[in-house]
């Protein structure tokens, strides 16, 4: 309610927010009293209703609202909820707008307006069909038959992804399609752990490519023909490599948690990669300068051109569109985009000795040999001279230190691997 309220003080207690949500069963409760706290503030509230975050972005942005709040766990187990702000363009907010929000609420000073101008509220269920519409007029049909296997992880992607890719003119069959805010067919994180059963199916089915998200769509996963889990690097390799193909050279924005195969594929096709904080590409579509092509992480792909939003849904009939024109398999697509092995790794560490540890192991690691530079914008990152990477980083949001490392051989990941091992375990002990 206080964040409604802030939104609302934010916005000089007047405006449109639409708010959205996901299957949780916390969401509902929580979708009143963030919209309860924006009428006491005197904005209308514009109900979507169950929908993926897409969907709540672009209708923000289509409706010319003056914000949007989803309310979502994401990834996050069913346990966890949370609200994501989002402004009139469909970006979600920056740390500068957020820290205005959270200013307003430790300090109690949002503003309520007397009851003559609480604000109203009206549904408006109809957003996700006017995405779909959108969609279809941005994407060309499939030109051939192509069989795709959709996991919806029972998240309210279910109803719009599959439907998509069959008006598109594929053959869908879908695993974990019933929108269920306890998520029974697997964890709500597509990862290649979570997704076996999914790659079996495929497999099995000898589909085309799977395609997975999480419980609110705005992560997309990917599985080969035979049911094998593409990088994600690779995957925003390959979404890098087609926008510029399509619009020409431009900047790419990454995070600091990305393969150096990202910089030698947009560089061969005349792009430049900026890299960032994790959770803070969407900021370079506020910066000065020319407008980012692409804005991505691990998962999470914002094509500038179709909106300032992650979009899984989008980013997954764009994949099946493009491998379409292709005429080969999805390997075939894949193949100018180099796969180095990579591991990521997580420890425990309290948060109470984080700092501590963080300066021990940036201590140790800069006297490593053979370094190219040295990133410590966001946690530490080692750039070696043959390519290769390691990256640690303290989770913001568990009591873990996340390490992450690429190389140009299984047997130089592996010694990498145990060097990481080996740093953090000693830093985090007592």
């Amino acid at each position: 309610m206080k964040l409604g309220l802030a939104v609302a003080t934010s916005l000089r207690n007047s405006g449109s927010v639409a708010v959205g949500h996901d299957a949780r069963t916390s969401s509902p409760y929580l979708r009143h009293a963030v919209s309860s706290g924006l009428m006491a503030g005197g904005c209308k509230t514009v109900q979507f209703g169950p929908v993926p975050t897409p969907v709540l972005a672009f209708g923000t942005r289509e409706n010319k609202l003056n914000a949007g709040i989803m309310i979502t766990g994401s990834h996050n187990p069913p346990s966890d909820n949370g609200l994501k702000c989002y402004n009139h363009d469909g970006r979600e907010y920056t740390g500068d707008e957020e820290a205005i929000l959270e200013d307003l609420i430790l300090n109690s000073s949002y503003r309520t307006v007397p009851w003559d101008r609480v604000g109203s509220t009206v549904a408006r269920q109809d957003i996700a069909k006017a995405y779909v519409r959108a969609v279809l007029s941005d994407v060309k049909p499939v030109g051939r038959p192509l069989h795709v296997v959709v996991d919806c992880g029972n998240g309210v992607g279910s109803d719009i992804t599959p439907r998509l890719l069959s008006r598109l003119g594929c053959k869908v069959t879908t695993i974990n399609a019933n929108i269920d805010g306890t998520f029974p067919g697997r964890s709500p994180e597509p990862t290649p752990e979570t997704l076996n059963d999914t790659s079996r199916l495929v497999s099995e089915l000898r589909a085309d490519l799977g395609v997975a998200h999480d419980s609110d769509a705005d992560r997309l996963s990917v599985l080969d023909e035979s049911g094998r889990y593409v990088t994600n690097d690779r995957l925003l390799a390959f979404f890098a490599k087609t926008l510029l193909q399509r619009y020409g050279p431009g900047r790419i924005v990454t995070s600091v948690d990305t393969s150096p195969r990202i910089d030698e594929v947009a560089e061969r096709y005349g792009g430049r990669v900026e890299r960032t904080r994790l959770g803070k590409t969407h900021e370079a579509l506020v910066s000065g300068g020319d407008k980012p092509l692409l804005c991505c992480e691990p998962w999470k792909i914002i094509d500038a051109h179709w909106g300032y939003w992650g979009d899984g849904i989008y980013a997954a009939c764009r994949l099946v569109s493009k491998l379409s024109e292709e005429r080969g398999t999805l390997s075939n697509l894949l193949k100018d985009i180099p796969d180095y092995p990579q591991r990521r790794l997580a420890f425990p560490c309290p948060d109470r000795i984080k700092h501590k540890a963080m300066e021990d192991i940036k201590a140790k690691l800069t006297k490593e040999e053979h370094v190219k530079d040295l990133w410590t914008y966001d946690g530490i990152r080692v750039n070696y001279e043959d390519g290769s990477y390691i990256l640690l980083r303290p989770s913001g949001t568990e009591p873990k230190i996340r390490v992450y490392c690429e190389a140009k051989s299984e047997s130089s990941l592996g010694k990498m691997v145990d060097k990481c091992t080996a740093l953090v375990e000693k830093a985090t002990q007592g």
